[in-house]
């Protein structure tokens, strides 16, 4: 055989050797588990309608820019919500959501019940439920949100359906009557707002002769309605360029900041300012773009009145007044914790101080805590979900006894008014018992053998040979054996036993030649022959072993068998290589 041919055997060796271990490796990876934790979905939506953006009944049908509102109810119980578990609701063409993400908080403590995030790409808001949902039961509330017709899809005026899906579950809620976009007019003096996804953040524009008209000596004041706000400085500019409309709404194309052109004065008092514009002609068309801050929070549903004033040589005064709309979509909800009362009395009514008590929750066995009754007898546990409770008694008062150790409280039990629920639990008094003790006194005559398995022990008694024993009456023989050996004793003829009242002696007389034979074989039965009235006390040793559990197989004995194989085959594929390059 060539070198080659052996050099080939060889890598054909490495190879397979290779292929064992990493089948091994393979076998050993596929008894790890993985784990992987997500939550999950849950429908928690009872009900939704539409409603307008005050939340009355839509009467007049809804423009191209004008919102309305889209209501949920939710409800947790029994619905097992974790927290990170979600609820899907999206909406459907030609509608878009205008809302931005909010917080459903409890009413009362304002924690947050879940997380509202909202999707406006995918027309789509989850709700992600935090750990409140697992430290309340009945946890149940409302929240809404706004929306549009999407006029770019719905140009037309017409009955718009509404369409919510809710975990892949589509359902038509309700309808709305669009208005279309209609025709917009030119004006020579307007003013739009848009509050921000920051509330307390609203940016304005001012269009000026968007008709084209020509006007001497034009000054444009701005005046807040409303207080505790103010201009953002340096947000105040002015623009010209040229307006024109698209889909009904006027936009100034081609603009160009002339802000440092015009004189632009603010008031004292920052509550308004003026924009000195000068003579305008049909050619000058302008817009001034401001933001004004809010130095609180506003709320849903607040109304911001905003009046604009123009002024020109020979024009009447056009005044613009812009209402802007505070519209935050939220919700709210309660989720309720539960009171556990435990009352401890005896069997008389009256109540036991010292009683302790462990509170166990049935569903993961989790301990809630140990209490002790005060005075009144009393243990109030608070902030429990509803649900099953385990009372396990751990002592009773002193002088008092436990004749039920576990007391089980049921969901059920809990009142859905005060959310508490009371177990009233007795201890009678212990019974009171007599105990009578009486001592024996007991001399023992003892005569041991010790035989070693397996040997025959000869015993020879000479005579005369005698044993005197002495007894208080009442005489007592003990025989005292521990298992597994089984003493037997016999008393063979001629053997006299006088007994005589106290105080008595027991003599016994043998006569020679007397012989006891003793024959045990270990470890069975240990026969004892012995004359007059003596005590045999047999004692042996017992060992006990115990075995130790085996642990679990790891596979090891299957990688170093491979260890073995593959420690042969190196050895043998290397002695041959090497024999043949010699």
């Amino acid at each position: 055989m060539n070198i080659k041919k052996k050099v080939g055997i060889f890598s054909f060796v490495l190879v397979l050797l290779t292929a064992l271990f990493a089948l091994n490796s393979g076998n050993a990876s596929a008894e790890t588990p993985t784990v992987t934790v997500s939550g999950k979905f849950v429908d928690t939506i009872n009900n939704i309608n539409v409603t307008s953006e005050n939340g009355g009944n839509i009467e007049d049908g809804v423009g191209k820019w004008q919102n309305f509102r889209i209501n949920a109810n939710y409800d947790l119980a029994g619905k097992n919500v974790k927290a990170g578990d979600t609820t899907d609701v999206s909406i459907s063409d030609p509608l878009i959501i205008s809302s931005q993400s909010f917080e459903i908080r409890d009413t009362q403590t304002n924690q947050i019940i879940a997380h509202a995030t909202v999707d406006q790409d995918n027309k789509k808001i989850s709700l992600t439920y935090t750990d409140y949902v697992e430290n309340h039961s009945d946890t149940n509330g409302s929240f809404f949100f706004y929306a549009q017709v999407d006029y770019k899809k719905h140009p037309e005026a017409g009955e718009v359906p509404i369409q919510v899906t809710v975990n892949n579950k589509t359902t038509v809620v309700g309808k709305v009557n669009f208005k279309g976009i209609g025709n917009s007019e030119p004006k020579l003096f307007a003013k739009i707002s848009d509050v921000q996804k920051d509330p307390t953040l609203i940016k304005y524009a001012i269009s000026v002769n968007q008709n084209k008209q020509n006007i001497k000596e034009v000054t444009v004041e701005d005046h807040l309605q409303f207080t505790n706000a103010e201009y953002v400085k340096g947000t105040i500019r002015v623009y010209k360029g040229t307006f024109s409309e698209t889909d009904g709404s006027w936009q100034l194309n081609d603009t160009v900041d002339v802000t440092d052109q015009h004189t632009v004065t603010v008031s004292d008092d920052g509550q308004s300012f003026t924009v000195n514009l000068g003579d305008v002609t049909e050619a000058d068309q302008y817009q001034i773009l401001y933001d004004v801050r809010l130095k609180y929070t506003p709320v849903d549903g607040e109304v911001l009145n905003n009046e604009a004033t123009l002024k020109g040589k020979g024009v009447v005064i056009k005044q613009a007044v812009n209402a802007s709309a505070i519209q935050i979509a939220g919700g709210s909800g309660v989720g309720y914790v539960f009171t556990l009362h435990i009352h401890k009395v005896d069997d008389e009514n009256q109540p036991l101080a010292g009683a302790k008590f462990k509170v166990v929750r049935q569903a993961n066995n989790q301990v809630i805590g140990e209490y002790v009754t005060d005075a009144n007898g009393d243990i109030t546990v608070n902030a429990l979900l509803k649900d099953k409770y385990i009372l396990t008694e751990l002592q009773a008062p002193s002088g008092y006894t436990i004749t039920v150790a576990d007391t089980e409280v049921n969901a059920e039990d809990f009142s859905g008014t005060d959310h508490s629920a009371t177990k009233t639990i007795v201890n009678p008094k212990e019974e009171t018992t007599t105990t009578t003790t009486t001592t024996t006194t007991t001399t023992t005559t003892t005569v041991t053998t010790t035989t070693e398995a397996p040997t025959t022990a000869t015993t020879t008694t000479e005579a005369p040979t005698t044993v005197t024993t002495t007894t208080e009456a009442p005489t007592t023989v003990t025989t005292t054996t521990e298992a597994p050996t089984t003493a037997t004793t016999t008393t063979e003829a001629p053997t006299t036993v006088t007994t005589t009242e106290a105080p008595t002696t027991a003599t016994t007389t043998t006569e020679a030649p007397t012989t006891v034979t003793t024959t045990t074989e270990a470890p069975t039965t240990v026969t004892t022959t012995t004359e007059g009235p003596s005590t045999v006390v047999t004692t042996e040793n017992t060992t006990t072993t115990e075995e130790k559990p085996e642990l679990p197989n790891t596979g090891t004995t299957n990688y170093n068998l491979l260890v073995v194989i593959a420690s042969v085959l190196l050895v043998g594929a290397y002695a041959i290589v090497r024999k043949e390059v010699k």
